[in-house]
């Protein structure tokens, strides 16, 4: 850059650096726009909290979600989530769950772990990375419209139009077969039970459906795509806030020791750790670090050996 100070006959040389110059730095946060998609709430009625990192916030439209985003949809909540590929997650009543993963420029699938609640897919083209996963099953990938009703290991999954890629339970410990689902096909799983496929789905599935499932997903990206809302701050989380996640599979939860492990500095939070540490051992090492300190030599090991007793007939203290 300090050779045209030197060689430069004129402004001619030094206004073509300079314009190179800002060129790429005005190029530079567009180009980190197109490695992050957008991924935001883009609806929401009744209330919704959002865990992030080990803080408490109050959901709400417009705010952008991050890895590692928890969403809990009250009992009359219905949410939604769009993605910058057109995809449309809503989540109904009672919906919670971990965003795992987001998409990160052209790598990173989107993976949502979901425990309970009603969830409908939409506008899912082919190629879309996204994965729903739960205890009953996980939707390795989808095309058009799917719509799902999860409960622990209850789980069923009507698609609507397109189909529907998907992972049963494991059984006996073995992985489950893909199972591939068209329009109009309705797969159902309930613990302990074989998974059913049938042509329709049941009329109890149609009645959990919150109404707003029932029509298209509106479209509302364009409204919050330029503007980033910061959710209101409540409280540090509580043990019993987190609870469901601290007790996930073993792949879900431990990126979560090191989130909150400052948590553990709380006496009730710790004491609950310890209650629970059967459900997560991975913790062990954090509440009771002396039992992972290095072992100290023992001191009797390092002592010379005492002399042996002198035999019959010889003075002591000669060998």
């Amino acid at each position: 850059m300090a050779a045209w100070l030197v060689w430069g006959k004129g402004n001619r040389l030094r206004f073509v650096l300079l314009r190179r110059l800002a060129l790429a730095i005005l190029a530079w946060p567009l180009a980190a726009a197109a490695a992050d998609p957008v991924t935001a709430v883009t609806l929401l009625e009744g209330p919704a909290t959002l865990v992030r990192g080990v803080t408490r916030f109050a959901l709400a439209e417009g705010v952008r979600l991050q890895s590692g985003d928890i969403i809990e949809v009250s009992d009359k909540g219905l949410a939604q989530i769009e993605f910058a590929d057109g995809v449309a997650l809503a989540l109904g009543p009672r919906t919670r769950t971990l965003a795992s993963s987001l998409p990160r420029g052209k790598q990173t699938a989107a993976q949502f772990y979901v425990t309970q609640g009603e969830l409908k897919l939409a506008g899912v083209k082919a190629g879309a990375r996204l994965r729903i996963v739960s205890p009953a099953f996980t939707l390795t990938g989808a095309e058009g419209i799917s719509v799902m009703v999860l409960d622990g290991a209850d789980g069923s999954l009507f698609v609507e139009s397109g189909e529907a890629r998907l992972l049963g339970p494991r059984a006996g410990g073995e992985a489950p077969a893909p199972l591939r689902l068209k329009s109009g096909e309705f797969y159902t799983v309930k613990s302990g039970q074989k998974a059913a496929l049938a042509s329709r789905p049941s009329p109890a599935f149609i009645g959990a459906l919150p109404k707003a499932f029932l029509d298209p997903l509106p479209p509302r990206m364009t409204r919050t795509k330029d503007r980033a809302v910061q959710p209101r701050r409540l409280d540090v989380v509580s043990y019993a806030e987190v609870e469901t996640w601290l007790k996930a599979p073993l792949d879900i939860r431990r990126p979560l020791l090191s989130r909150f492990q400052s948590r553990a500095t709380d006496p009730a939070f710790h004491a609950a750790l310890v209650a629970n540490l059967r459900f997560h051992p991975e913790w062990d090492p954090i509440l009771f670090p002396e039992k992972y300190l290095p072992k100290e030599p023992d001191a009797a090991a390092g002592a010379p050996a005492p002399a042996p007793a002198p035999t019959a007939g010889q003075p002591a203290g000669k060998r």
